[in-house]
């Protein structure tokens, strides 16, 4: 009986794991190292990212199947930190299975990110990202208002709609209405660039960049889940911006992507989307700051190898490694997660923009359009990938020794 709650339990902290915003491989690993620790031999473990199923053989010699289904995966960094803070405590202490489920239960028990600070952190990420994608001052105040409105619409909508087009839709229509008759009454000047600032609280890309990083480590079916998902929630979008430019006259009028030609104020709104978005996704305390200099830091690295091979794919794959690298220190220094710094410190290089415009032109029917963001989305989330691997590899066989799952 023991053995089953334990494994309940392991399981039940992977589900939060999932919820927390863990790629899939480290819950896997996690979930490995913990059956190692409380002595389960002949593990089986599988993972996506609705379904966490387990086999192992009791030290009694007992064998034990159980499934959890998960529902609702998210980002909530903080909880992420404090679950990995708790398996390492397991691993090392192997509580017992009440004192276990205390631990959880207090985990989850804590209290979710409050309204005003959601807001925040909206507001920041929505209007760096609108700096960053060239708006002027009177397009980032729209960006600000905007990037409120799809805040409280998210705060509003998530709890009772879970699928992810509907929601998208409901939220960038509203958004994008606000949007269009800004700029028609003269209190912004550029659709187009507003627009991309405000979905990426929306569509950062980075399902897409996971799913093909799942594909690369041979999860193929979390890849393909993570990529639908992503183009799911994108085909929302496009169609919730889509709807108010058709009402209003203003389809075909949206301007191309044109990041900010200043290389000071692309760094510092990198740097600003940081902050906000490491409040948007839980970060506490001095780890908002180390995010915030991991956003500046990866954009300046992508300039540099930009400036020195004028080549997206290379200068992505530099950029995405300088983001792993540096999230492998501050794991280190703040003893977190790799995944929150390298997740954020990323964000610059995520392609959301070339995501919504692929669906955008979809949606338009303009499919040459839609074709040729759908070959920069492949491109630079395979550059991103790569990068993360290069960096990976050295940590696995070089400053980290593998951990030898005990499989069946």
């Amino acid at each position: 009986m023991e053995s089953a709650k334990i494994l309940g339990l392991i399981l039940d902290i992977g589900a939060e794991l999932i919820r927390s915003g863990a790629e899939t491989h480290r819950v896997e690993d996690s979930l490995y190292r913990l059956c190692d620790a409380y002595s389960f031999s002949a593990c089986n473990i599988w993972v996506v990212p609705s379904n966490i199923q387990a086999t192992v053989t009791t030290p009694d010699g007992e064998r034990l199947t159980q499934i959890r289904h998960v529902r609702g995966p998210g980002v909530n960094f903080d909880r992420l930190d404090k679950l990995n803070a708790l398996c390492r405590n397991a691993c090392i202490e192997r509580p017992a299975a009440a004192d276990l489920e205390s631990r959880l239960s207090k985990i989850t028990a804590l209290p979710s990110l409050s309204l005003w600070l959601h807001c925040v952190g909206g507001v920041i990420a929505g209007s760096g990202f609108g700096v960053f994608f060239n708006c002027n001052l009177l397009d980032t105040c729209v960006c600000a208002v905007a990037s409120l409105i799809v805040t409280l619409l998210v705060r509003l909508l998530s709890k009772r709609e879970s699928n992810p087009m509907v929601l998208n839709l409901i939220i960038s229509f509203f958004a994008e209405l606000f949007i269009v008759l800004s700029v028609r009454f003269g209190f912004g000047n550029h659709i187009g660039y507003i627009t991309i600032g405000v979905v990426m609280l929306l569509i950062s890309g980075l399902g897409t960049t996971n799913g093909v990083r799942d594909l690369v480590h041979l999860d193929t079916l979390s890849g393909v889940m993570n990529i639908i998902a992503s183009f799911t929630g994108a085909i929302g979008i496009a169609m919730g911006i889509a709807l108010p430019l058709l009402m209003l006259g203003f389809i075909g009028e949206t301007e191309s992507l044109l990041l900010n030609p200043s290389p000071i104020l692309a760094l510092a709104a990198s740097a600003a989307a940081g902050v906000g978005f490491s409040i948007w996704f839980g970060v506490r305390g001095w780890k908002i700051l180390s995010c915030a200099i991991g956003s500046l830091l990866v954009w300046g690295v992508y300039l540099l190898a930009y400036l020195w091979i004028p080549n997206v794919f290379f200068a992505t794959v530099l950029g995405s490694a300088a983001s792993a690298l540096f999230a492998q220190i501050m794991a280190r220094i703040h003893k977190a997660p790799a995944t929150i710094f390298q997740t954020i410190s990323a964000i610059p290089l995520i392609p959301g923009a070339s995501l919504y415009y692929m669906m955008y032109g979809f949606v338009t029917n303009d499919l040459p359009f839609a074709l040729q963001k759908g070959i920069d989305l492949l491109l630079v989330c395979f550059g991103i990938v790569l990068g993360f691997m290069v960096v990976e590899v050295l940590n696995k066989y070089i400053w980290r020794k593998p951990f030898p799952h005990k499989r069946a």
